[in-house]
């Protein structure tokens, strides 16, 4: 008996690591992907935030290598830069610059989204070599509708984006919704008969641009300059392969960053933060600044019972979505997949996978959620949020104590990394250690001035 066939939607870097995870579980994995893949990595329109600042966090680095084994090393050999936290990394909380230490428990890869999504791209194909599974990609083609009824998904409906093409139908034990922020699934699950999922929103009306530089001199260090309430702006600056450096500027409404390169400059200056400004005069520029305002975190509870019908998953960006300024969205997709990958280890398409697999890949994305969300809440507006609980304002208040202590303390702050970094969950905050220092210590300041310098 086969093992069954699968079909992925969406065959961008989610939708290529969930194909990735299915080798091996399946006989035939189909990814369905509506743009045409370039032939070199370049940026393309079916990435809409792809031209941005793109890090793999720590937490999603590991699980990478865990689905492609190897696939850091390949990254960084094709120009990637690995970074350590917070020796490489010098960032402004709201409180102040944070203190600057080698302490080597978190590694990030930075480079252009457009090298990360070639690189697993090849990888993935290579990888079903002799696995017994067959991968096959329709390039140039949509998925239009789903198969089945409310208790299954039997397949996806799919048309040729050419002309003249008719539609046609791919059966499927499994139809995996990778398609991203503008998935359509809960219209076509309604199409079944199956009940949309609930949704909560959360939107800080954050919006960013981004821009390409090369620095005459780099600097020996990524800065970030978090928003604060007084001064709801920020700004990232880290390198990607070629020599060139991206500057990600943001801000929340009324305060969105220009898209107009003449403007860039009196933003940075903005911020307060003379380093950054002063370095930037000295780079060339190298592309216009491209804006950004679709950033909205947005969960969908398929992970509730009752929630999927047997055949369907919804991964990543199409189950639970989050602000892209706060680079979580690459590491949920590989640890996504893993979930998923773990999954079928322990029995294949089994009869109740899907629920099982879907409360798998619910629980890879709660830390990123819980972490977006109370960075976005006190910006985000009534109209644009669902209502906080009790629960959610106690933690808001506790991880904002938190999070200004991280800045000075090296016990609050490993804590403090190791989840923001995806490395561990929101329990690792709630240890005596760390508890006691966040609640009974005074609140902290962090330093004045950047540490340029890394600590002894």
């Amino acid at each position: 008996m086969g093992k069954g066939d699968a079909v992925v939607v969406g065959g961008g870097l989610a939708g290529t690591l969930a194909a990735g995870a299915l080798i091996g579980h399946v006989d035939t994995v189909t990814l369905v992907e509506r743009d045409r893949y370039p032939e070199q990595p370049v940026f393309r329109k079916g990435v809409p935030q792809g031209r941005h600042l793109h890090v793999f966090l720590s937490g999603g680095r590991r699980a990478l290598e865990e689905l492609l084994p190897g696939l850091n090393g390949e990254l960084e050999a094709a120009g990637a830069h690995r970074l350590e936290a917070p020796r490489d990394v010098i960032t402004k909380a709201p409180n102040g610059w944070q203190r600057r230490f080698h302490e080597g428990r978190h590694a990030t890869t930075s480079c252009t989204r457009a090298l990360f999504d070639a690189t697993v791209r090849t990888r993935v194909p290579a990888e079903a070599e002799g696995s017994g599974t067959r991968v096959e990609v329709l390039q140039g083609t949509e998925a239009v509708g789903l198969l089945g009824d409310a208790d299954r998904v039997t397949g996806v409906r799919v048309r040729s984006r050419d002309a003249g093409r008719a539609g046609r139908e791919l059966s499927a034990d499994l139809v995996v919704d990778a398609s991203g922020r503008g998935s359509r699934a809960p219209k076509w699950l309604a199409e079944l008969g199956a009940p949309a999922p609930r949704e909560e929103v959360v939107d800080a009306g954050i919006g960013y641009c981004t821009q390409m530089f090369r620095p005459a001199e780099p600097l020996d260090m990524v800065m970030v300059i978090q928003p604060r309430p007084d001064l709801p702006r920020g700004a990232a600056w880290s390198p990607v392969e070629g020599g060139h450096w991206l500057l990600t500027l943001s801000g929340v409404r009324g305060q969105h960053p220009p898209t107009e390169s003449s403007e860039v400059p009196g933003f940075v200056k903005s911020l307060g933060e003379p380093a950054l400004y002063e370095h930037l005069l000295t780079c060339e520029p190298v592309s216009p600044p491209y804006g950004f305002r679709d950033t909205s975190n947005r969960r969908r509870h398929y992970d509730a019972p009752g929630g999927v019908p047997e055949g369907f998953l919804a991964v990543s960006d199409a189950a639970c979505t989050f602000n892209p300024i706060y680079g979580q969205g690459m590491a949920v997709a590989a640890l996504s997949g893993l979930a998923l990958r773990r999954c079928l280890a322990e029995g294949g398409l089994r009869p109740g996978f899907a629920a099982t697999a879907q409360r798998a890949v619910a629980r890879a994305s709660d830390t990123a959620w819980l972490t977006a969300v109370g960075a976005d809440r006190p910006y985000a507006t009534d109209a644009d949020a669902t209502p906080p609980g009790a629960a959610e304002r106690l933690r808001s208040w506790y991880f904002g104590r938190l999070a200004g202590r991280a800045a000075i303390d090296r016990v609050v702050g490993a804590a403090f990394r190791d989840v923001i970094y995806l490395a561990a969950g929101p329990s690792r905050l709630l240890s005596p250690g760390v508890t006691l220092r966040t609640v009974l210590l005074p609140r902290a300041r962090g330093l004045t001035d950047p540490p340029m310098r890394v600590e002894s």
